[in-house]
């Protein structure tokens, strides 16, 4: 499902769409963070969305396990577009609130130049 950009490393720049499969993903309750296990290609990473990426995601904030569920798609494009934030051993992506409004202004950006 891809159409013109370029890869590295096994992500992509924002005009291609990376293929990925969720193998798990769970809302720690305490501290309201998620933890996506996922697949991109033959390369397994582990996400972990900080609570304040998950208030961003969406209107109103909420950190909640629907929440997080709605949007575990988002957060794994956010990482496949090299927005995400890789911890020690680079298995491990950390998504941010900051990573969130970067992804979602180069969306936006990208749905304007389309429309053009």
């Amino acid at each position: 499902m891809a159409s013109s950009g370029s890869c590295d490393a096994g992500f992509c720049s924002k005009e291609m769409k990376v293929q990925h499969d969720v193998v798990t993903a769970s809302l720690n309750a305490r501290d309201k963070s998620g933890r996506i296990n996922v697949r991109f290609g033959a390369d397994m990473k582990t996400v972990v969305v900080s609570r304040r990426a998950l208030l961003s995601v969406a209107s109103p904030p909420r950190a909640t396990e629907v929440r997080f569920l709605q949007h575990v798609d988002a957060f794994c494009e956010i990482v496949a577009s090299g927005l995400g934030s890789k911890k020690s051993g680079g298995d491990v992506v950390l998504v941010t609130a900051n990573d969130v409004r970067r992804w979602r202004r180069a969306w936006q950006s990208s749905a304007v130049a389309a429309g053009m």
